[in-house]
């Protein structure tokens, strides 16, 4: 999955990158100007919510399993998080 975040505030336009494989959330994050993804540590909790509905919306087209929504919903719970901005 990917979408692309508009600038606002003090963060710049960042395109985000997330793969569910082996029971894994795997995330790349890439800024408009940067060269190369990076895989950040922490992510804000608007980001998380966004996949959280990237999922559903995928589970409700039947592009995505239960078990993917599952997975999401299990590591934002665990995940440490920034605070939104």
């Amino acid at each position: 999955m990917e979408w692309t975040e508009k600038s606002s505030g003090t963060r710049p336009t960042t395109t985000y990158r997330v793969s569910l494989f082996s029971g894994v959330v795997h995330w790349q994050r890439k800024e408009k100007d940067a060269e190369k993804w990076e895989t950040p540590k922490l992510l804000p909790t608007d980001v998380w919510e966004r996949l959280i509905e990237e999922v559903d919306k995928r589970y409700q087209r039947r592009r995505a399993r239960h078990e993917d929504v599952l997975l999401v919903r299990s590591a934002y719970q665990k995940a440490p998080k920034l605070p939104s901005a």
